[in-house]
C-alpha cells in the first residue's frame, strides 16, 4: 500500500450501530468531497454508510451537462432505492441538503424546483432522517450586479440565456419556499454569511470550507464538534476524487460503476 493510501479492508457493520449519511448537493459538496467526508469521519461515531449525490453543475430534478459529462437529477437518481433497501435500523439517518439553484439558471422555476425538493425531504422524512439544510447565498448574491452576473453566467453556465431581473425573481421565492419546507418538515436550517463566498458569489471559499460544511453538519443531534482538524493528505484527496458514480454519461456514451465506490475500515461510499 502506497503512503497516504486508505486502506481497502473491508466494511464490518458488526462492530458497532453502522450510522447512515446522506448527502445531496452540486458544487460546492463536490468541490469539498475530500474535506466533507473527512469532517464526517471525524464528527460521527462509526462506521459510517454514506450515500451521496452530487456533481458540478447538478440538477435536483432533471439530467443535466457539463463539459461532456451529464448526471441524472439527484430525485431520480439511484440514490433512493440504494437507502431505502438498506436503511440501518439501529441509528437515525443523517442527511445534509445544499447547493439549491443551479435549476434556476437552467430555466426551471421555483416552484417546479421547489416540488422536487418536498418529494426530497418527504423520502427522507418517510425514514426519519435527521435533516439539515444550507440556505441559498442571499447575503453574496444581494451584492451582485448585472454586469458581474453576465459574466459568471458567461464562464460558468455557457448556453443558458436567463436574465439577472428574472433571475433574482426566482431566487427570491425559492427562498421563502425553502425556509416554509425546512419548517413543514423540521429542517435543521443554516442561514449562508456572506463572506463564505467568493467572487462568483455561489461557491464557497476553498480556505472556508471545513468551518462551512461543520456548521452545517452541528445541526445534527449526533454531530461531535472535532476537537483538532487536520487536513487531508494529498494522495487520500486524489483517490476520493477519483470515484465514479453509478450512472453517468460521458460524451453521450453510458458509464456503469457498481456501488460502494469506496470501502474502508471505518467508512463505505456510494455515489449517485
Amino acid at each position: 500500500m502506497n503512503p497516504g493510501e486508505i486502506p481497502p479492508n473491508p466494511f464490518d457493520p458488526d462492530r458497532q450501530a453502522e450510522q447512515r449519511v446522506i448527502l445531496l448537493g452540486a458544487s460546492n459538496l463536490a468541490r469539498a468531497f475530500p474535506t466533507v467526508l473527512h469532517s464526517l469521519r471525524m464528527g460521527l461515531v462509526g462506521p459510517l454508510d454514506i450515500a451521496v449525490a452530487m456533481g458540478h453543475g447538478r440538477s435536483y430534478g432533471t439530467w443535466s451537462q457539463l463539459l461532456g459529462r451529464a448526471l441524472p437529477g439527484i430525485n431520480q437518481c439511484g440514490l433512493w432505492p440504494h437507502v431505502s433497501a438498506n436503511c440501518p435500523q439501529h441509528t437515525r439517518p443523517l442527511a445534509a441538503i445544499a447547493d439549491l439553484g443551479n435549476d434556476l439558471v437552467y430555466g426551471v422555476d421555483a416552484q417546479t424546483l421547489l416540488g422536487w425538493l418536498d418529494i426530497i425531504l418527504r423520502r427522507l422524512a418517510e425514514i426519519n432522517s435527521d435533516v439539515v439544510m444550507l440556505s441559498l447565498p442571499m447575503e453574496s448574491l444581494s451584492r451582485m450586479s448585472q454586469a458581474r452576473f453576465e459574466t459568471i453566467r458567461r464562464l460558468i453556465f455557457p448556453g443558458h440565456a436567463i436574465r439577472w431581473p428574472q433571475l433574482q425573481r426566482e431566487i427570491q421565492q425559492l427562498d421563502q419556499g425553502m425556509r416554509e419546507l425546512a419548517e413543514r418538515y423540521r429542517v435543521g436550517w443554516v442561514d449562508t454569511p456572506g463572506d463564505w463566498y467568493g467572487l462568483d458569489a455561489i461557491h464557497i471559499r476553498r480556505r472556508l470550507e471545513t468551518e462551512a460544511w461543520q456548521t452545517l453538519f452541528a445541526r445534527w443531534s449526533a454531530w461531535r464538534q472535532p476537537a483538532a482538524y487536520s487536513p487531508l493528505g494529498l494522495l487520500q484527496q486524489l483517490k476520493i476524487r477519483r470515484l465514479r458514480p453509478a450512472e453517468r454519461r460521458l460524451f453521450g456514451q453510458q458509464q456503469l460503476s457498481n456501488q460502494p465506490a469506496l470501502t474502508t475500515p471505518d467508512c463505505r461510499i456510494s455515489l449517485f
